[in-house]
Protein backbone atom coordinates (compact mmCIF):
# COMPACT_ATOMS: atom_id res chain seq x y z
CA UNK A 1 0.00 0.00 0.00
CA UNK A 2 1.03 3.52 -1.02
CA UNK A 3 1.87 5.76 1.70
CA UNK A 4 1.25 9.78 2.10
CA UNK A 5 3.98 12.09 1.93
CA UNK A 6 4.56 14.02 4.58
CA UNK A 7 3.60 17.62 4.35
CA UNK A 8 6.00 20.14 6.11
CA UNK A 9 6.23 23.70 6.16
CA UNK A 10 8.94 23.80 3.53
CA UNK A 11 8.18 22.76 0.27
CA UNK A 12 9.86 19.18 -1.01
CA UNK A 13 10.39 17.00 -3.47
CA UNK A 14 8.52 14.05 -2.17
CA UNK A 15 5.48 16.78 -1.98
CA UNK A 16 5.81 18.29 -5.25
CA UNK A 17 6.77 14.27 -7.13
CA UNK A 18 3.20 13.14 -4.99
CA UNK A 19 1.26 15.92 -6.20
CA UNK A 20 2.54 16.06 -9.79
CA UNK A 21 1.32 12.25 -9.84
CA UNK A 22 -2.04 12.46 -8.31
CA UNK A 23 -2.80 15.06 -11.56
CA UNK A 24 -1.60 12.86 -13.64
CA UNK A 25 -3.79 10.18 -12.30
CA UNK A 26 -6.69 12.56 -11.98
CA UNK A 27 -5.51 13.08 -15.81
CA UNK A 28 -6.13 9.34 -16.79
CA UNK A 29 -9.76 9.25 -15.62
CA UNK A 30 -10.85 12.85 -17.22
CA UNK A 31 -10.89 14.76 -14.13
CA UNK A 32 -10.76 17.92 -15.79
CA UNK A 33 -8.16 19.63 -13.73
CA UNK A 34 -7.67 22.81 -14.64
CA UNK A 35 -5.86 23.86 -12.11
CA UNK A 36 -3.39 22.81 -9.40
CA UNK A 37 -1.15 24.06 -7.26
CA UNK A 38 0.94 23.84 -3.64
CA UNK A 39 -0.37 26.71 -1.87
CA UNK A 40 1.33 28.02 1.01
CA UNK A 41 -1.07 28.86 3.94
CA UNK A 42 1.00 31.27 6.05
CA UNK A 43 -0.86 31.31 9.19
CA UNK A 44 -0.96 27.80 9.47
CA UNK A 45 2.42 27.33 8.63
CA UNK A 46 1.51 24.55 6.17
CA UNK A 47 1.14 23.41 2.30
CA UNK A 48 -2.53 22.80 0.63
CA UNK A 49 -2.12 21.09 -2.74
CA UNK A 50 -5.37 22.93 -4.03
CA UNK A 51 -7.51 21.84 -6.93
CA UNK A 52 -9.70 23.30 -9.07
CA UNK A 53 -12.14 21.43 -11.76
CA UNK A 54 -15.60 21.89 -13.37
CA UNK A 55 -16.56 19.14 -11.92
CA UNK A 56 -16.80 20.25 -8.50
CA UNK A 57 -19.35 22.39 -9.36
CA UNK A 58 -21.10 19.86 -11.83
CA UNK A 59 -20.74 16.37 -9.41
CA UNK A 60 -19.88 18.46 -5.54
CA UNK A 61 -16.65 18.06 -3.88
CA UNK A 62 -17.88 14.84 -2.01
CA UNK A 63 -17.80 13.38 -5.55
CA UNK A 64 -14.52 15.03 -6.68
CA UNK A 65 -12.63 13.49 -3.33
CA UNK A 66 -13.76 10.04 -4.39
CA UNK A 67 -12.26 10.46 -7.16
CA UNK A 68 -8.91 11.24 -5.53
CA UNK A 69 -9.27 8.18 -3.41
CA UNK A 70 -9.70 6.09 -6.32
CA UNK A 71 -6.57 7.31 -7.55
CA UNK A 72 -4.19 7.41 -4.80
CA UNK A 73 -5.18 3.77 -4.69
CA UNK A 74 -3.98 3.12 -8.28
CA UNK A 75 -0.54 4.04 -6.42
CA UNK A 76 2.13 1.95 -6.56
CA UNK A 77 3.58 0.36 -2.73
CA UNK A 78 6.42 2.74 -3.06
CA UNK A 79 4.95 5.98 -4.40
CA UNK A 80 4.28 8.38 -1.52
CA UNK A 81 0.63 9.82 -1.84
CA UNK A 82 -0.81 13.17 -1.23
CA UNK A 83 -3.37 12.85 2.18
CA UNK A 84 -7.42 14.15 1.82
CA UNK A 85 -6.35 16.13 5.02
CA UNK A 86 -3.64 17.63 2.17
CA UNK A 87 -5.67 18.26 -0.10
CA UNK A 88 -8.67 21.07 -0.82
CA UNK A 89 -10.50 20.61 -4.84
CA UNK A 90 -12.53 23.87 -5.68
CA UNK A 91 -14.61 25.68 -8.41
CA UNK A 92 -12.87 27.18 -11.03
CA UNK A 93 -14.58 30.77 -9.75
CA UNK A 94 -12.09 30.52 -6.13
CA UNK A 95 -10.64 33.40 -5.73
CA UNK A 96 -7.20 31.78 -5.38
CA UNK A 97 -7.22 30.06 -8.60
CA UNK A 98 -8.34 33.21 -10.70
CA UNK A 99 -5.55 35.69 -9.17
CA UNK A 100 -2.99 32.89 -10.28
CA UNK A 101 -4.91 32.42 -13.99
CA UNK A 102 -4.58 35.75 -14.65
CA UNK A 103 -0.65 35.85 -14.20
CA UNK A 104 0.50 32.72 -14.90
CA UNK A 105 -1.09 30.17 -17.89
CA UNK A 106 0.74 26.49 -18.35
CA UNK A 107 -0.32 24.17 -20.82
CA UNK A 108 -2.48 21.10 -19.94
CA UNK A 109 0.22 19.03 -19.01
CA UNK A 110 2.44 19.37 -15.69
CA UNK A 111 4.47 22.12 -15.30
CA UNK A 112 6.41 23.26 -12.42
CA UNK A 113 6.29 27.19 -11.92
CA UNK A 114 7.36 28.34 -8.30
CA UNK A 115 5.61 31.98 -7.50
CA UNK A 116 6.78 33.24 -4.32
CA UNK A 117 6.63 36.72 -2.55
CA UNK A 118 3.88 38.70 -4.81
CA UNK A 119 1.15 40.48 -4.54
CA UNK A 120 -2.15 39.81 -7.36
CA UNK A 121 -4.54 42.63 -7.10
CA UNK A 122 -3.94 43.61 -3.32
CA UNK A 123 -3.92 40.38 -2.71
CA UNK A 124 -0.33 38.55 -1.25
CA UNK A 125 1.16 34.91 -1.94
CA UNK A 126 3.87 33.95 -0.04
CA UNK A 127 4.07 30.87 -2.12
CA UNK A 128 2.81 28.44 -4.17
CA UNK A 129 4.22 25.97 -6.74
CA UNK A 130 2.10 25.68 -9.70
CA UNK A 131 1.58 22.35 -11.53
CA UNK A 132 -1.33 23.88 -13.98
CA UNK A 133 -2.77 27.16 -14.30
CA UNK A 134 -5.65 27.34 -16.96
CA UNK A 135 -8.05 29.96 -16.48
Amino acid sequence: MAKDVLVTESLSGSMTKAGAKLIERLDEKQSEVKSALWFYLSEERTWKLIIASALVDREGPREFYKRILEANAKASEEEETVSLNDIGVTSLDNQIVKLIGSMIATDVGISGVRFSRNTINGFFIEDAYIYRSNP
